[in-house]
């Protein structure tokens, strides 16, 4: 397994292991506006560790701060209705798959902004992957 690979899967498990904390945090009634600073904290601390490691100027670029700016409004936004569809009797077993269709949107802007590929192996895996979220959301 390639490294890139490697990284994916260790992705998807921590980010499937924070989507299910957000259920936790729901189950528990955390107040949501503190517990995403929160969450945000530790997002600026996991950036100055890896600042700090990789030893390279502080730059903040207009490309970057404009680009980042879009990745947090539209992350968000997407978290926020998360959960507050988790928050309003929306079970985890449903609201994670659909959520989990976030993978074809991006999937799709690849293939058109960047022009990947498109195989027959491609078009498989993600229709499988879509059947399954639409079943694990029934």
């Amino acid at each position: 397994m390639n490294i890139s690979v490697t990284l994916a899967v260790i992705s998807l498990i921590f980010m499937g292991l924070s989507s299910f904390m957000n259920k936790v945090a729901v189950s528990n009634d955390l107040y949501f506006p503190p517990l995403l600073m929160i969450i945000n904290v530790c997002y600026i601390v996991m950036a100055l560790i890896i600042h700090m490691n990789q030893k390279q100027p502080f730059v903040i670029t207009p490309r970057m701060l404009g680009i980042g700016s879009l990745v947090g409004l539209f992350g968000s936004i997407g978290y926020v209705c998360m959960f507050y569809a988790l928050n309003n009797g929306g079970m985890g077993s449903v609201v994670f798959p659909i959520v989990g269709l976030s993978l074809i949107v991006s999937v799709i802007l690849s293939i058109a902004i960047y022009q990947e590929p498109l195989t027959v192996g491609r078009i498989v895996g993600l229709s499988l992957g879509l059947g399954s979220i639409i079943l694990l959301s029934r």
